[in-house]
């Protein structure tokens, strides 16, 4: 049986692993509610950004058409089909926002009076967050069920919905935890590492099947430049930074530094940047199906390291620990409604090769 339907016949045991993840969270949330929120917040990130690439990448097809996608569609389908679900499984950061978002509890922590006033107020936070994901949720829902066929109205609507409601997610959820750090191209950046979780998923699930050099080649060749473009812009933030020598981009990047965020980081380095581009730079290994499926899955991990210490810093360093209970938590639930449900009504609304 192939990855995607060993994922199929265990869905059920999946979510039943999420709800006890999810159990163990809400446990940990009794005696400490901020690193319990803070682990669902990096579960969240992760998840949500995989379903994200996958919405992204089915929009480029139905705007540009063709059969470069084909082999993926029986992943990115199902995950973008479970958009909606995430709205649902936001609820508890929407309700208790204080615990995370320094900005809520104290207006002041804003970088100006204006920015509280107009941007980083609660009423506009929970507005954006809405439309986002009822937005993402209504395309992912049209994109899932388009079949095979070319659409290029509603693929560049999305896309244009996706490059405003990624850029508000990026600064809203993630920047506006240390409301002093600005970053022009962290919205980019945050697409491209949808996309590349994506891509890595569609490898670790084998997509491409085995015996089908081109199709396995098409996709290592989509994950390395996913892999190259999301390592360049996340270098590049860095270097601006650096080079600026500004204090609260400077404190961002220390707090960053300390331990464990550093090894952290450097896991995240080596899985999601240097091992896809070294493991695949061979032409046999973009061909193998099986070589292509180890990779994936370490970029994936990486990317899971990469979020971790993204959100985990202004928590302490249990916030590492929490940060992969939630992404159980989650994860666990959403592979199971993904490979499960989801998947098997659209196989039926979906004939085969649409």
């Amino acid at each position: 049986m192939s990855p995607i339907g060993r994922l199929g016949a265990g869905a059920g045991r999946l979510c039943l692993a999420g709800l006890a993840a999810a159990a163990l969270l809400v446990a940990w949330g009794l005696a400490a509610p901020r690193l319990a929120l803070a682990g669902l917040l990096a579960g969240l990130l992760f998840w949500l950004g995989i379903a994200l690439g996958a919405y992204a990448l089915l929009a480029v097809h139905a705007l540009t058409g063709g059969r470069w996608l084909a082999p993926c569609a029986p992943v990115l389908a199902p995950a973008a089909a479970t958009l909606p679900v995430f709205a649902l499984l936001a609820l508890p950061l929407l309700l208790a926002p204080a615990a995370i978002w320094p900005w809520v509890a104290d207006p002041a922590a804003a970088p100006q009076p204006d920015v509280a006033r107009w941007y980083l107020n609660l009423t506009g936070f929970a507005l954006r967050g809405i439309l986002a994901l009822a937005g993402w949720s209504l395309f992912g829902l049209l994109l899932a069920g388009q079949g095979r066929g070319r659409r290029p109205a509603l693929g560049a609507a999305a896309l244009i919905f996706h490059g405003v409601a990624v850029s508000l997610l990026g600064l809203d959820w993630v920047l506006s935890l240390a409301p002093g750090f600005r970053s022009t191209a962290f919205g980019l950046w945050l697409g491209l590492l949808q996309l590349l979780s994506a891509l890595a998923l569609c490898a670790a699930l084998r997509a491409a099947p085995a015996g089908d050099a081109g199709k396995a080649g098409d996709l290592a060749r989509l994950l390395l430049a996913a892999a190259l473009g999301a390592a360049y812009l996340g270098f590049a933030q860095y270097l601006v930074a650096w080079y600026g020598n500004l204090p609260e981009k400077a404190a961002w990047y220390l707090q960053r530094a300390a331990l464990p965020w550093r090894p952290i980081e450097y896991g995240a380095l080596g899985l999601a940047a240097i091992l896809p581009v070294l493991a695949l730079l061979p032409a046999t290994a973009r061909r193998s199906p099986r070589c292509l499926a180890w990779v994936g899955a370490g970029v994936l991990l990486g990317v899971l390291l990469h979020i971790l210490w993204l959100v985990g810093p202004p928590f302490g360093p249990w916030a590492s620990l929490s940060g992969l209970l939630g992404s159980l938590a989650v994860g666990g639930i959403w592979a199971g409604l993904a490979g499960g449900p989801f998947a098997a009504r659209l196989r039926r609304e979906v004939p085969h090769g649409a």
